[in-house]
């Protein structure tokens, strides 16, 4: 029996839906809107005039909007950790915003799945909600221990109820050198 390794690892399937039954019953859902897209396209540097085109402004000025939250200043399932150093250790904290969709009375449980390497820890544990449509808040933070040049190496976090499992997939890499 031969051994495959996955070297597209979380990007070979995404974070979406596996089964499509459950896809009507995700349980936790990432929440964005309009602005949530400016902020992280503010964030990563897009000129505010292409950013204009693209929500059919006249003009967009970044420097007046709040910020995005986290390092990665976006509220969506994957979580990225671009490494700063091959010498020092990077540490990444995301924040996240999820929204019960399932049913009222849902406790969620985290578990972490971690590479070598690589240390996560998810603040708080557990979410509770109790009316449906519920908003709950986290932060996960994430340390690197460096890593070569071109190398990407992915873990998750696993939210679960009595109904549902809402996994994350944590990616960590460092660009290859030009």
């Amino acid at each position: 029996m031969s051994s495959r390794v996955n070297h597209d690892a979380e990007f070979g399937y995404g974070a979406g839906q596996l089964n499509p039954r459950k896809a009507v019953n995700p349980g936790l859902i990432y929440d964005m809107d309009e602005m949530s897209y400016i902020q992280f396209l503010c964030h990563e540097g897009y000129k505010e005039s292409s950013i204009a085109v693209l929500i059919s402004e006249k003009s967009v000025n970044c420097s007046a909007l709040l910020p995005g939250l986290g390092v990665d200043a976006i509220n969506y399932p994957t979580m990225q950790l671009h490494m700063k150093s091959d010498q020092e250790p990077t540490v990444g904290v995301f924040q996240r915003t999820v929204t019960n969709v399932a049913t009222p009375q849902s406790i969620y449980n985290a578990t972490i799945k971690a590479p070598k390497g690589v240390e996560i820890t998810v603040k708080p544990a557990s979410l509770t909600f109790s009316p449906a449509l519920q908003k709950g808040s986290f932060k996960v933070i994430v340390k690197a221990k460096p890593m070569a040049s071109g190398q990407m190496i992915s873990g998750s976090l696993i939210w679960r109820s009595t109904r549902n499992i809402v996994k994350s997939p944590i990616v960590v890499y460092s660009p290859e050198e030009n």
